[in-house]
């Protein structure tokens, strides 16, 4: 039996992405703990913004060259979507409009990342490309 690391990077980022889907749905259905004020206002949306942009990010690397695919997008704003009907129907959690706006803003965020991380790479690799024509 194969490795796991010996696996395409793209094969050990869709478990990867699995795993943070659950994880994800299974603390944004917990009942809140007998201390659950905030540390701070809009401390909430902020892990909204943040856990959505690093789910971008890892759907992207489960599914190379999906940048600006609108699935990959739809079906992560989809999985917001579902995440706050379960929520509305338990009698602890609430759906909130300015959650999946905040969730949507992190999923633009993470896009917007990875753009201008590939953006880099992509000179880096030119430069390289280019540096070694000179030198050779």
């Amino acid at each position: 039996m194969e490795h796991i690391l010996e696996q395409p990077l793209y094969k050990i980022a869709r478990a990867g992405l699995v795993l943070l889907l659950l994880l994800v749905a299974w603390g944004c259905l917990q009942a809140p703990g007998p201390d659950a004020t905030p540390w701070f206002w809009g401390a909430d949306k902020i892990i909204h913004l943040s856990t959505y942009a690093l789910l971008y990010i890892c759907a992207w690397l489960a599914f190379p060259g999906a940048l600006l695919n609108w699935t990959l997008h739809g079906s992560l704003l989809a999985y917001g979507l579902l995440i706050e009907g379960l929520q509305s129907l338990t009698g602890y959690r609430s759906a909130e409009l300015a959650d999946m706006l905040a969730n949507a803003t992190g999923l633009g965020l993470g896009c917007l990342l990875l753009s201008l991380l590939a953006g880099r790479l992509v000179f880096i690799h030119q430069y390289r490309a280019a540096y070694d024509r000179q030198t050779a």
